[in-house]
């Protein structure tokens, strides 16, 4: 969509170049400025997106090495028998990559929650192979305990690194955890509709004979508010026949519709621009 309308401003410009004596108008100038804006925000995501890829490309052959590991260890394991020194040395060193690697894949892992959760673009297909290294980084740490404890019974030199595993399980855990309320975080909003009254009852809205009505975004009464998901919610049945939207949003975004009982209902049409303003939707009914 965006190199669409990257193409409509070069058709424009170039169009309006080939006039006599308009290079230096107005309308000229605002198109160049909007074209160069829309290479350079696309010049952006792709830059982004390379980045991210290029750690995530790093974490998948991390992860390729930990399984050649664990598959090696796992087959000593098997084995009948007390593991010779020259073994039992080599697992102890393939055990203690794979730890130094999940604690590097771990801190790739969170950069790259940070960047995708502060993004203001829905990057689907890298959020998908976010989710899904996530989940291999928690099966691998829970992989690592199930070996530990099978090698302890072996041999008693490795117990030594179960504190470690456990700590890095924990953390997997909490990693997890944490990911999933950024995620609900990053989607959810919150809307309130209600008369003239009742909105200035909790402080949402100001005003009243002679003066201007205004929104108190400051003071407003935030336990009034339904939460939402985003995601989820794209229709709100406001049960009056009238109703005015208080809270600022972009044009276009969304609509009233009267339906059959002549009720309305706030219909969002594009998500992602309705709530770039404020997660917070205000509406007045009568």
């Amino acid at each position: 969509m965006k190199m669409k309308k990257i193409g409509i401003l070069f058709f424009i410009v170039g169009l309006t170049a080939s006039c006599t004596n308009v290079k230096e108008s107005k309308e000229y100038r605002e198109l160049q400025a909007q074209r160069d804006s829309l290479l350079q925000q696309s010049a952006g995501t792709e830059v982004e997106a390379a980045e991210m890829m290029a750690v995530i490309s790093e974490v998948e052959e991390n992860f390729a090495k930990i399984r050649e590991a664990e598959k090696y260890i796992s087959t000593q394991s098997a084995q009948g028998g007390e593991m010779n020194q020259p073994t039992l040395d080599k697992v102890n060193e393939n055990f203690k990559m794979i730890n130094e690697i999940l604690q590097r894949n771990k801190k790739q892992l969170d950069e790259l929650n940070r960047k995708y959760s502060g993004s203001n673009k829905e990057i689907a297909s890298l959020k998908n192979t976010i989710n899904r290294l996530n989940d291999e980084m928690k099966e691998s740490s829970s992989r690592l305990v199930e070996l530990q404890n099978q090698l302890a019974q072996k041999d008693e030199q490795i117990i030594r690194l179960s504190q470690d595993i456990a700590s890095l399980a924990v953390e997997s855990e909490q990693q997890t955890a944490t990911i999933r309320e950024q995620d609900r975080s990053l989607h959810t909003a919150y809307y309130v509709f209600g008369t003239s009254g009742e909105l200035k009852d909790q402080k949402i809205l100001s005003g009243g004979f002679l003066q201007q009505t205004r929104v108190l975004q400051d003071t407003f009464n935030k336990d009034y508010f339904l939460k939402i998901d985003v995601r989820e919610v794209t229709e709100i049945p406001l049960y009056a026949s009238k109703g005015k939207l208080w809270s600022t949003h972009p044009e276009g975004t969304y609509e009233l519709v009267k339906g059959s009982d002549g009720n309305l209902t706030f219909r969002i049409t594009d998500t992602q621009r309705f709530w770039s303003l404020t997660k917070y939707l205000i509406i007045e009914v009568n």
